[in-house]
């Protein structure tokens, strides 16, 4: 996040988090579904102790965890450095780890230096931004002023130690028909 609007951008972050539900995945009310596995749920609590016991800040919204299953509140840590365990692994939970930036250059540098690739989001006004910042990003897919939107016809993987081929689109299909 760009230090020049991390502040502002976090409140929101913040006020957007409060207003989440955690809950059945299959009702269409809800933002934030399970855990998919108890080990999961563990690494997911293991790493979140390992960022605050290495000094990132950490927040998570007052929110009502079903009594049954395996839960995770959301998450935000900041004060995260690419020494943190948090920035450099792959958590998979509803985890959000902040580090900033001062320019799209030192963002770049940041976002590729680490050993996975599997998305990125790049929000900003100007759209040559986006899309030089798409060509510099070793990520398999890149998404401009949105996150975790798909089309079933795009292929959808990740670079370097997130993932293997292609699903979905015609990249997808080409490992059945060889």
């Amino acid at each position: 996040m760009q230090e020049s609007v991390a502040e502002e951008v976090l409140a929101k972050l913040k006020r957007r988090m409060s207003t989440l539900r955690v809950g059945d995945p299959l009702d269409k009310n809800t933002d934030i579904g399970a855990i998919n596995s108890a080990e999961q749920l563990a690494k997911i609590r293991s790493l979140s102790q390992i960022g605050e016991d290495e000094g990132a800040g950490r927040w998570s919204p007052a929110c009502e965890l079903p009594a049954t299953g395996f839960w995770f509140a959301p998450t935000i840590f900041t004060g995260v450095t690419q020494a943190h365990r948090i920035a450099r692994e792959e958590i998979f939970g509803p985890v959000l780890s902040v580090l900033t930036f001062r320019t799209p250059s030192e963002a770049v540098e940041k976002a590729n230096n680490t050993p996975f690739g599997l998305s990125a989001g790049v929000w900003t006004e100007k759209g040559s931004r986006i899309l030089w910042m798409a060509n510099q990003l070793r990520a398999g897919v890149v998404w401009a002023n949105t996150f975790n939107q798909f089309d079933p016809t795009s292929p959808f993987g990740g670079f370097k130690e997130s993932g293997y081929g292609r699903e979905g689109g015609r990249q997808g299909l080409e490992a059945y028909l060889a």
